[in-house]
């Protein structure tokens, strides 16, 4: 695939990036740097090249890289190449002429632009006419391609550049956005070459390396505008240059002007000059003016022009758009402006305006970086950092120190005892559990018996005794039967023996007899009716019922605990089972129905994780870790606050409390969400009890039967680190310590 740079900030400027962009964002400018002493130097090509590509791969950790020029006949030379021969061209078939295809296509290409290749990549087809083998990079290395072009964007050559495919992929853009501008740096030298072949700057060299260190040897834009202005004012020979950068959308600041110490922005001659400097730019081309105004000039520009020959009657002025490579969208005006200012100028400009040129390519670059710096968000806070990190004697000091210090720290706040009073943080033990009423009851049927009828409905309020389900059983007829059967063969034997003692004539031995029979008889009678009786009363309530049939009812309230008058009726809490329970057998301990007082107290049946139970016991032990309340029945009662929340409700947190007393002395098995058996210990948390404020009881009409809750149990104030990872020191303690 094939890429082109966008318009991303260079990696020197991005202040606070990630670790890679900070490691090459100073390796990176010094290259700049070096790059813009060898363009401007007299070196001869052979050796400029193999300095500036050395220096182009160090900057990057670059393996290898190479220079092609192009020859008089119009033809791709090497010219010099780093480690070129170890990318393995030649070793896979077809890759050196997929390679020279990339070269011709990027050579050819208009306008010129930089090409990204990742391994064994295939660049896009291009609008020229296509060749024998398709353009392709072979290697295990990206590949990066910049074209070297002339001022009017004609084809010099290409710097070539392998990196290592170990990089963030992110880094790949910036390292392509870096080889298109070092290529810029390559156009540049051939440009001076130029420049100094034609009007002499040779021996204008040590200014402009004295100019280029001065202007990037800072990222204040005041601090870089007034190098450029001064040292590029003896630089041109001119009477005044003076330097706006644009910090916005359209506004220009007047940085600097040349021989003034400070810039006096409320004055009419710098106000006039920002107008001026900011209608050229919206403009986008460069005004020269040398004594008459050009006539085809836009509205704008001309009235700025203007107004500014009012305050300042220069016999040559140029107001030159200072536009870095980096500024891709030509639509935006460029990033600063130079003026160029001569009062008594010589007949021939050419060689002013040359010299200006040369400023303008040097200072292009350092101030759209000290723009770039100031747009930085937050530098204010980082920028002192920086201070402190060139005091302790660079990067890997300052960050080993500031990682000592903060581990230090760190490790201070951790280990502080919760009873110093900035520090400690409050130990909760989470715990699920769902809402229930204090008082709740299961209805079983008395015997087994098959269900004829449900008497009652899903949340109806019913009360204590109310027959809730009709059963029926055959063995229950069977023994009503037999008991009926009994009293009538009681009741027959007891009128026969009536009938035969008033019989005349009777002997002694035979009423003996008779009466014998008679209480006999009597006494089945009254055990049968017994029977009958207590039958009615186990299965019926006391109310006669059809035989057979048997009735479960709801169970009486506890007269142990006080209630509200008029509140004392239970509601059904099941949904409606007659579909599941009509016509079905039910035994003594199978449930029919649950219901709950529900006008009553609640609470929360907890199931705390048997690992978390050690840490509630021991704020228990504890006494500066709980409460205590007097009960008037009980006494004194220990608890600890919880934090409830409900599913309901996950945003709002509201209060209850978990007494000594109501926790389990046994750990019963538990299947968690992973479907594993965990003991747990089952703990009651009683809600909306008088000592927790009124703002942090559960309205009532949050209460759900079943509603699943999550709490956290507070055991007290203990280290910061403690609280944080005493999972992690259990851990350790158990298997570790305790091994040994």
């Amino acid at each position: 695939m094939s890429t082109t740079p966008t318009a991303a900030p260079a990696p020197q400027s991005s202040g606070g990036g990630d670790d890679a962009k900070s490691k090459y964002a100073r390796q990176i400018e010094d290259a700049f740097e070096s790059a813009g002493k060898l363009a401007g130097s007299a070196l001869p090509p052979t050796d400029f090249y193999q300095q500036f590509l050395n220096r182009t791969l160090s900057a990057i950790d670059a393996p290898a890289g190479a220079v092609w020029l192009r020859t008089p006949q119009g033809f791709l030379q090497l010219a010099c190449q780093e480690n070129f021969e170890k990318m393995g061209l030649d070793a896979r078939r077809g890759g050196r002429q997929c390679h020279n295809e990339v070269l011709r296509q990027v050579f050819q290409s208009a306008p010129p632009r930089p090409v990204l290749l990742e391994p064994n990549g295939r660049m896009a087809p291009g609008p020229g006419e296509p060749g024998p083998v398709p353009p392709a990079n072979l290697t295990d290395h990206f590949a990066l391609f910049a074209p070297i072009v002339t001022p009017d964007k004609q084809p010099l050559g290409i710097l070539e550049v392998f990196q290592d495919a170990t990089h963030d992929p992110r880094m790949y853009p910036t390292f392509l956005n870096y080889t298109f501008q070092m290529a810029g740096y390559a156009s540049q030298y051939h440009n001076f070459s130029n420049a100094r072949v034609a009007a002499g700057v040779e021996k204008t060299y040590a200014q402009v390396e004295t100019f280029a260190r001065d202007i990037h040897g800072s990222l204040n834009p005041t601090e870089v505008a007034y190098h450029v202005a001064n040292e590029g004012r003896k630089l041109i020979e001119c009477d005044r240059l003076c330097v706006g950068i644009r910090h916005d959308r359209s506004r220009v600041t007047v940085e600097a002007v040349s021989g003034a110490d400070v810039v006096e922005k409320a004055s009419t001659h710098v106000r006039r000059l920002r107008l001026l400097m900011e209608a050229v730019l919206q403009w986008g081309e460069a005004l020269i003016f040398k004594g008459e105004k050009d006539p085809g000039l836009p509205p704008a520009v001309a009235r700025a022009l203007d107004d500014y020959l009012h305050e300042s009657q220069p016999k040559l002025l140029v107001v030159q758009p200072c536009r870095d490579e980096r500024e891709k969208d030509t639509a935006k005006p460029a990033r600063a402006v130079l003026v160029l200012e001569a009062f008594n100028p010589p007949e021939q400009t050419e060689t002013l305006m040359q010299r200006l040129e040369i400023v303008n390519k040097h200072a292009a670059p350092a101030l759209y970086n000290a723009a770039e710096m100031r747009r930085v968000p937050l530098k204010f806070l980082w920028w002192p950092i920086a201070k402190v990190q060139e005091g302790v004697g660079g990067k890997r000091r300052f960050i080993a120190g500031g990682i000592a210090l903060l581990v230090a720290i760190l490790i201070g706040v951790m280990a502080a005892p919760a009873s110093v009073p900035p520090f400690g943080a409050q130990l909760r033990m989470e715990a699920k559990g769902q809402m229930q009423p204090v008082e709740l009851s299961k209805i079983y049927p008395p015997r087994e018996g098959t269900v004829r009828d449900i008497r009652v409905k899903p949340g109806q309020q019913i009360d204590p005794g109310f027959e809730v389900v009709s059963l029926e059983s055959k063995d229950l007829r069977e023994e009503q039967e037999r008991a009926l059967g009994e009293l009538r063969e009681a009741n027959a034997e007891i009128e026969t023996s009536t009938q035969a003692l008033q019989a005349p004539n009777l002997r002694d031995e035979d009423k003996n007899q008779l009466i014998n029979k008679k209480k006999v008889a009597e006494a089945r009678r009254d055990k049968s009716l017994e029977d009958l009786k207590n039958l009615d009363e186990l299965f019926n309530g006391s109310k006669a019922n059809t035989r057979g049939q048997f009735r479960a009812l709801a169970p009486k309230f506890d007269t142990k605990l006080a209630r509200e008058a008029g509140r004392t009726r239970w509601t059904v809490l099941n949904d409606d089972r007659r579909e599941g329970l009509l016509g079905r057998t039910m035994r003594p301990n199978e449930e029919l129905l649950r219901v709950g007082h529900l006008e009553g107290p609640w609470h929360v049946e907890l199931k705390i994780p048997q690992r978390n139970v050690g840490q509630v016991l021991k704020a228990f032990a504890d006494p500066n870790m709980h409460g205590i309340e007097n009960d008037p029945i009980k006494g004194p009662r220990k608890y600890l606050d919880v934090d409830v929340l409900l599913r309901t409700e996950s945003d709002t947190s509201y209060r209850g409390r978990l007494y000594r007393d109501d926790i389990a002395a046994e750990a019963v098995p538990n299947k968690n969400e992973h479907d594993e058996n965990e003991p747990v210990v089952t703990a009651y948390v009683k809600l909306n009890v008088k000592g927790i404020p009124e703002s942090q009881w559960v309205p009532r009409d949050l209460f759900i039967t079943g509603l699943e809750v999550s709490t956290r149990i507070r055991c007290g104030k203990h280290a910061i680190g403690y609280t944080l990872f005493h999972g992690v020191w259990e851990w350790f303690y158990e298997k570790v310590v305790f091994f040994f």
